[in-house]
């Protein structure tokens, strides 16, 4: 198989790090799979090359779970959106759906899917047109990033994960659940599988909680439905619709549902505050959109995702009537004056 999908090259940002400590010198790495420039968001490969790379630094490294070495060092800032959206979700369900959603952001031709039977989820990770045995070493670090990200997105350090990888054991079975804490099998022919307890998925996402806003020591949150904080109300709901939008699930009655409120009581609120829902949403949209295209480095379709339209013609649309202007044109005009 011929593996010719796009990934970007900062998914190997923690590999100089990991070939460091192995006594690997970079640049041959690269070269083997004729790569060149910065291991940063910029770069675009073929996800073939990536996986040359990795399977030649684990056999120059003589480490069969090199993959769960490098996911381990794994930074989800440095993935971009996708790895963004994953620890931006109100729940667990919530965040795998805004990574499913994100993902094109990082790599084409993958394949996510959610399952749910009896109690068990199974998460269910496929790269298109890849061979098992070429892209292991990227499969088991996909499979060290996923377990690690479960537990702490459900806060459940404790508890029974079944890995199924779609390639052959390159080291004894023992080593990789050691180090993955799971039980681990191999040779699945349905791509990268990661099942766990259903109840995970609808558990509050911690790392979303705890960025509420504290008054005398309590969450904000807890106080919304006395309604003595406006400013409170208003910074909840900018975490709200901006996790939202990253799962593309934006509306009045989730926020609320999120809020601890009635739909109609987040109204009023709104109201005596002389705004509306819509309106925070249009506002929060235009600012985050003159940010990323004034940073210039992600594509308009990329922007418009991560604000949650599932079009980017509603998006192209929506600017025209913030700005007066294409979103293209209007990046042009900003990045212009300063040389770039």
């Amino acid at each position: 198989m011929w593996d010719r999908h796009p990934i970007r090259l900062s998914l190997l940002h923690m590999l100089p790090q990991v070939a460091d400590a192995h006594g690997l010198a970079l640049a041959p790495l690269l070269d083997r799979a004729g790569i060149t420039g910065a291991l940063d968001g910029a770069g675009v490969v073929a996800r073939g090359q990536v996986s040359t790379v990795l399977q030649e630094a684990a056999r120059r490294a003589g480490e069969p779970t090199f993959g769960l070495a490098l996911a381990a060092k794994a930074d989800p800032v440095q993935l971009g959106p996708s790895g963004h959206a994953l620890f931006a979700g109100r729940t667990l369900r919530e965040c795998l759906a805004a990574q499913a959603r994100h993902m094109p952001t990082l790599q084409g031709g993958v394949r996510l899917q959610l399952v749910e039977a009896e109690g068990r989820a199974w998460w269910h990770h496929r790269f298109d047109d890849a061979d098992p045995a070429h892209s292991a070493v990227l499969s088991e670090g996909v499979a060290g990033f996923m377990v690690a990200a479960l537990r702490a997105l459900a806060a459940a350090p404790a508890g029974r994960i079944r890995v199924s990888l779609p390639h052959q054991a390159r080291a004894p079975s023992r080593a990789y659940e050691d180090m993955l804490a799971s039980d681990v099998s191999f040779g699945s022919n349905q791509g990268l599988v990661i099942g766990f307890d259903a109840d995970w998925l609808d558990r509050p996402n911690p790392h979303f909680a705890a960025c509420w806003p504290q008054v005398d020591g309590v969450p904000s949150a807890v106080m919304l439905q006395e309604g003595h904080d406006d400013a409170a109300l208003l910074a909840a709901l900018e975490r709200i619709v901006a996790a939202a939008a990253r799962a593309g699930s934006l509306s009045l009655v989730d926020a609320a549902r999120s809020l601890g409120l009635s739909p109609r009581t987040l109204q009023r609120r709104l109201a005596r505050l002389g705004t509306r829902f819509e309106v925070l949403v249009d506002q929060w949209r235009h600012q985050q959109a003159r940010q990323h295209l004034a940073a210039g480095g992600l594509p308009v379709a990329s922007i418009a995702r991560l604000l949650g339209y599932s079009d980017p013609a509603h998006f192209i649309r929506a600017f025209r009537r913030w700005e007066g202007d294409a979103p293209q044109l209007w990046r042009r005009s900003q990045l212009a004056p300063n040389g770039n």
